[in-house]
């Protein structure tokens, strides 16, 4: 899972020229697709046994390994990995995507990807609360909608057997707008003027916390090993590291999908604008629905075939997102 965060035109460029809005139009939809995508891969990946906090840690470090391969490490890159705001991000983002991939454990990728739109209301709170950003009435009717919408997904759970699912969703919602605030207040984020930079900051705050976190479940595999300590969904057990699916699992999302996301991100935002691409984030639990009903279909994952069930609420976020758009662009 993604935050949208803003960039800078680069130099020279003119990004509202036609030809480039179609092309960032036609990478919005390759973006939510592969949020799509990686939202089932992470459901075959806990019906395959790997354990979470292993699988993303992996992915994450492959991710941030093939970002700078493709940009390099830069001159700032010691610098960058050691400020605090980097450390923030990247332990945000572990979390962000470690909590969404716990949910998946007992709740459908659709069902979790319409929970997590509630990032969208939370977002305008850390706004207002902390940043002293007041959002016009429109923009809250229209959170409000989306909040309505993810509301209606309460009536098809089971909360016995879905309630930690939903704390993780909550928890995933909310790591996704924290993310996005330090992510904009980034002093080498701020100053990033193009997809190829923006990259390398990604990658390079990825890159040291997936390590230090690394050393920190090495640590508690030791224990587990020695008998202190007790295997469960946040603490991995020897095996779990060395598990082929597992790795197998993180090679292809980290490898490709994490990174195309990230290049598809941030080459939309340049092109089209962030309200665009929140927009069209709107259509991510359907895209999401479509893509785990192929999957199902396939036998690659044991979910519905087709939840009808969660199209209302689906619909009513995009309604919600669409007024929210729109309140802010009469605002401005």
């Amino acid at each position: 899972m993604k935050d949208v965060t803003v960039l800078r035109k680069p130099a020279g460029t003119h990004p509202t020229l036609p030809a480039d809005r179609i092309s960032g139009w036609i990478e919005a939809a390759l973006y939510v697709l592969t949020i799509a995508v990686v939202s089932v891969l992470y459901a075959m990946a806990n019906e395959m046994g790997a354990h979470v906090v292993v699988f993303i840690l992996y992915s994450l470090l492959v991710s941030a390994l093939g970002m700078l391969a493709i940009t390099g490490l830069g001159s700032d890159a010691v610098r960058i990995m050691l400020a605090p705001q980097s450390w923030f991000v990247g332990l945000a983002t572990i979390v962000l995507e470690g909590a969404y991939c716990l949910m998946l454990l007992t709740m459908s990728p659709a069902e979790g990807n319409l929970l997590v739109r509630l990032s969208i209301p939370i977002a305008l709170l850390i706004g207002w609360l902390w940043f002293g950003r007041v959002p016009g009435p429109g923009i809250w009717i229209g959170a409000g909608i989306v909040c309505a919408g993810v509301a209606a997904l309460a009536f098809t759970l089971d909360p016995a057997a879905q309630g930690l699912a939903v704390l993780y969703g909550l928890v995933s919602a909310f790591m996704v707008s924290s993310r996005g605030f330090a992510t904009e207040f980034h002093p080498w984020n701020r100053a990033a003027r193009n997809v190829v930079e923006k990259m390398r900051v990604t990658g390079l705050v990825v890159l040291v916390t997936a390590l230090a976190s690394l050393l920190l479940v090495g640590l508690a595999v030791a224990l587990v090993s020695a008998g202190v300590l007790t295997r469960n969904d946040l603490v991995p057990a020897p095996a779990d590291i060395w598990h082929v699916p597992t790795i197998l699992m993180a090679l292809l999302v980290g490898g490709a999908m994490f990174t195309a996301m990230s290049y598809l991100q941030f080459s939309c935002v340049v092109k089209i604008r962030t309200e665009n691409l929140i927009a069209t984030g709107a259509f991510m639990p359907i895209a999401t629905l479509l893509v785990q009903s192929l999957a199902a279909a396939l036998g690659l994952v044991t979910v519905a075939a087709l939840d009808w069930r969660l199209l209302p609420g689906m619909l009513i976020v995009v309604a919600g997102v669409m007024v929210l758009i729109g309140a802010r662009r009469r605002e401005r």
